[in-house]
């Protein structure tokens, strides 16, 4: 018999019952693709339409911080560590402490399967820890092509399911990956969080105020924008307002902008805010420099001030317009970025 002879797959005791069944489960795992690829793949769906860290993380040089508002004045020495290097990573801080614990407790929920799963909703919830007053619920909905809209509730462990309080709410464009489908950690988007909602509840820390964020990142390789705004937030003993837009390039350094309503020249005991406006760059190295200037409230005009620092964070060239006598250095050779860009915010 020739090896091609269409009768020796019978003659060899082919079972053609198995070979069925492979073509069976082969057209029901395809049609289970074309449908969506089951409750696991919805899951990763909803999953993929929340911020990560990577999205909203302020990322600069790092060494040190320090609070929302600083003491900006002219008293740094050359070769020491720059005061206003020490602000703008401050300044990140700030940003970063507000947003990535709450993205924290976002992941660390998702991470379980959603408790109720439907076909444009899921939810995480409700769910109490064991020593927890509070009881909190995630929801997220998709609202579009790949444009979802989520929100974080919370309500005392004890309290009616029509008392929960809305203490987080955003709404995400995922990024498309090759196949089509959302790209978990890219893509576009806001958040509010209510700081003051979370007040009402049993169990809350000492933030009060509200925090709106924007945010920006379609693939590895493109810049990551993202604006933060604070009001009326404690600064101390202080309520105080602050708008931040920071923007990176893998690679290529970045920049900040920030701008604080603060109470900071009080002549003759008077209470009236100033407005500080600080523009930060940086080069991937950690070189960089600030602009800032100070205007309003008790000030007749503006006051400015513009330091340099190297890539090892130390000052290198110093100027202020309210204390001429003590700057130093050379703009065009102890700068990296040679012209003074104030920020627009």
């Amino acid at each position: 018999m020739a090896v091609n002879d269409p009768r020796r797959p019978l003659e060899a005791g082919w079972d053609h019952r198995k070979d069925e069944e492979m073509i069976r489960k082969s057209l029901l795992c395809t049609a289970l693709m074309l449908a969506g690829c089951g409750q696991m793949d919805r899951e990763d769906e909803f999953r993929a339409a929340l911020p990560t860290r990577e999205q909203v993380e302020m990322k600069a040089p790092e060494k040190s911080g320090q609070g929302l508002e600083s003491e900006v004045q002219a008293q740094a020495e050359q070769g020491q560590t720059s005061d206003l290097y020490k602000l703008s990573r401050g300044a990140t801080v700030v940003v970063n402490g507000g947003t990535l614990a709450v993205l924290g407790l976002v992941d660390k929920v998702t991470q379980h399967r959603p408790t109720t799963l439907l076909e444009d909703t899921a939810v995480w919830g409700p769910h109490t820890d064991a020593l927890s007053p509070n009881t909190w619920k995630l929801t997220v909905k998709k609202t579009g092509e790949h444009t979802y809209s989520y929100v974080i509730e919370a309500k005392a462990k004890e309290a009616q399911d029509t008392e929960f309080i809305s203490i987080l709410t955003g709404t995400h464009t995922a990024a498309e990956d090759e196949t089509g489908l959302p790209r978990k950690g890219f893509g576009s988007g806001d958040f509010t969080i209510d700081w003051d909602a979370a007040q009402t509840l049993p169990e809350h820390d000492d933030n009060v105020g509200q925090m709106m964020v924007r945010y920006s990142r379609e693939d590895e390789a493109s810049q990551v924008t993202v604006t933060a705004e604070f009001r009326q937030v404690r600064d101390g003993d202080k309520l105080v307002d602050a708008d931040y837009l920071y923007a990176a390039t893998p690679d290529q350094g970045g920049e900040l902008d920030f701008k604080v309503l603060t109470d900071m020249y009080q002549p003759a005991g008077t209470a009236e805010p100033e407005t500080l406006s600080i523009k930060s760059r940086w080069q991937e190295n950690g070189a960089g420099r600030s602009d800032v200037k100070l205007s309003g409230g008790n000030l007749v005009g503006e006051a400015s001030l513009n330091e340099c620092w190297d890539n090892s964070f130390a000052s290198r060239y110093l100027r202020a317009s309210y204390a001429p006598q003590v700057g130093y250095g050379t703009e065009d050779s102890d700068c990296v970025f040679t012209t003074a860009i104030y920020s627009s915010l």
